[in-house]
């Protein structure tokens, strides 16, 4: 993959992204470096590594790249985990700051990546989507895909924030309720952004999708770049979000008919076979179950992604930190193989015993687009909207693939009965992962469907999540350098 140096040069004078100072840049061609002229140039800013991983990073001027940190408040912050002093005590202060579930998490001197992981990119998107059409070496056609692909990235990353820096959505109020700010020009010497409403963003990204989606090319040629299946997943995902699940259906049926045409490999891993044999067959080696599945392919390669966006989650196994709790581990029936994902060992020697269960494999957790997330959806719009028996049919062809197929079979029957089993699906396949976040503020908005742990402790202390809480503040050092910027609550 090409990088291009102008876009070291640039992310690292970002005001808003990196939350770093601005400097103004001449319109001269840098001695050494390369600038924004043609096609393969704008494709390239596409190619960057660092954008596949949620993490917030500068870009040097000597080249190197400097990771501030992942972007895991919202795995942190989410029900289905807890840890304690001993485990977790050694971490920066934010992250124990977002795991009691504090009103501020960062100080004014620290740099906030859940802020900075969505906003770097967002300045890489439109730096592309501002020029490409202006470039040379390629057919206006060409043009507007790298742009399409650019939009629907921007689009996604505005999902991301608004879910952690607004308040869930709420028809009745999202018209009021302030948003993040709404950044489209890759303008450095830009300052005092405010923010938009929660409906502005949202109607921003339902736009930008739908406009795009033509322009795309059918298919995407490697996990790691956009195309129209990812384009349609990322659309009904926010559909989903907004509580409109006629047209979330629509939009996730697309996608699955789009992932049919790519080139690649799509398709559930069946843990009947995986985790029933040791790699290189299979992943899971009865011998040492504190590595979990080992065996398992990294996100970049694993079948079940459609579009990669990962979490690192290394270092929450590799140092023992945070546990999912023994009320979840509960949800999976003895059969279920995706116990075996979990271990209560310390992962490199497997002799210490902790206080629960470790997600331990994968290194990383997919955040874009991914089939059993496809099928965990649809399968609860279907659900929602009377559709008993898609419903049950699609939560069933996940569990198929989870354990034995006659343990896999859902056999409630009402409507009510349907969407609560769907929900308890979602915490047993995405425990662990941060994507449990989402899904709670989603379901703070609903009295019948709201199934939101809101206690946990901390040593001698006890925590309760607050419903203003299921929004994060604004970043005490984002505030700071943008003083016309309101606070949440």
């Amino acid at each position: 993959m090409r990088k291009i140096n102008i876009t070291q040069i640039l992310i690292a004078a970002v005001l808003l992204l990196s939350v770093s100072s601005c400097e103004k840049f001449l319109d001269v061609k840098p001695k050494g470096k390369d600038i924004l002229e043609n096609i393969d140039h704008y494709n390239g800013l596409l190619n960057n590594i660092m954008l596949l991983n949620l993490q917030n990073f500068r870009t040097l001027e000597s080249g190197g790249t400097l990771i501030l940190g992942a972007a895991g408040a919202p795995l942190i912050m989410s029900d289905d985990v807890f840890t304690t002093p001993q485990y977790f005590g050694s971490k920066a202060p934010y992250e124990i700051n977002a795991y009691k579930w504090s009103d501020k998490i960062y100080e004014e001197n620290e740099d906030p990546n859940e802020w900075g992981a969505m906003y770097v990119p967002i300045y890489v998107y439109n730096l592309a989507i501002n020029g490409v059409m202006n470039c040379t070496g390629a057919t206006d056609t060409r043009k507007r895909e790298v742009q399409a692909e650019a939009r629907i990235n921007r689009a996604f990353n505005y999902l991301l924030l608004v879910n952690q820096f607004a308040k869930p959505y709420n028809s009745a109020t999202a018209a009021q309720d302030p948003g993040v700010p709404l950044v489209t020009k890759a303008d450095i010497t830009a300052k005092d952004f405010t923010r938009g409403t929660v409906k502005e963003i949202y109607d921003f990204i339902v736009k930008e999708i739908e406009e795009s989606i033509p322009d795309l090319p059918a298919q995407a040629k490697v996990r790691v770049r956009l195309g129209r299946s990812a384009a349609w997943f990322i659309l009904g995902r926010t559909y989903f979000y907004m509580g409109d699940y006629t047209k979330a259906i629509t939009a996730l049926n697309n996608s699955e008919i789009a992932v049919a045409s790519l080139p690649f490999k799509v398709e559930l891993y069946d843990y009947n076979t995986l985790m029933n044999s040791a790699p290189p067959a299979g992943w899971y080696n009865p011998a040492q179950p504190n590595r979990g599945a080992s065996g398992h392919p990294t996100m970049f390669d694993s079948y079940e992604v459609i579009y990669m966006r990962q979490l690192s989650i290394v270092m929450n196994y590799f140092y023992s930190n945070i546990f999912v709790k023994d009320a979840v581990m509960n949800k999976f029936g003895t059969s279920d193989l995706r116990r075996r994902l979990f271990s209560n060992k310390d992962y490199m020697m497997g002799s210490t015993t902790l206080p629960g269960y470790q997600r331990c494999s994968p290194g990383g957790v997919n955040w874009g687009a991914s089939l059993p997330d496809l099928y965990l959806m649809r399968a609860e719009c279907k659900a929602r909207t009377n559709d008993l028996t898609g419903a049950k049919a699609d939560v069933e062809t996940l569990r198929k693939k989870r354990m034995p197929e006659a343990d896999a079979i859902v056999s409630v029957t009402t409507k009510d009965a349907m969407i609560r089993f769907i929900l308890e699906e979602r915490i047993r396949e995405f425990a662990g992962t941060g994507l449990r976040w989402f899904d709670m503020r989603r379901l703070s908005l609903e009295g019948t469907y709201n199934n939101i742990d809101n206690t946990r402790t901390y040593g001698t202390e006890t925590f309760t999540l607050q419903n203003k809480r299921l929004t994060m503040k604004i970043p005490a050092k984002v505030l700071l350098l943008n003083p016309n910027m309101s606070d949440n609550e």
